[in-house]
């Protein structure tokens, strides 16, 4: 799905998509929101929330292992 727009990235492009991470403030959240999940504490807006930030994570590491494919790294 990606790999067409990703092969048309000139390389510093790349490089910058290969190198994203998720924020140190939204890895908390996740790690919060995560913990009340399993403790069953976790509201229905909480919950909303939590699958946004899975969401939002699970793209951004098929964009960077499409990038450092791209960049011929495994």
């Amino acid at each position: 799905m990606l790999r067409p727009l990703v092969e048309s990235l000139r390389s510093d492009a790349l490089e910058a998509f290969a190198a994203l991470q998720i924020s140190e403030a939204d890895d908390e959240r996740y790690h919060e929101l995560a913990d009340k999940n399993a403790e069953g504490t976790i509201t229905e807006e909480e919950r909303r929330e939590l699958e946004g930030i899975v969401s939002a994570n699970t793209m951004l590491s098929l964009l960077r292992h499409e990038a450092n494919a791209a960049l011929g790294r495994h």
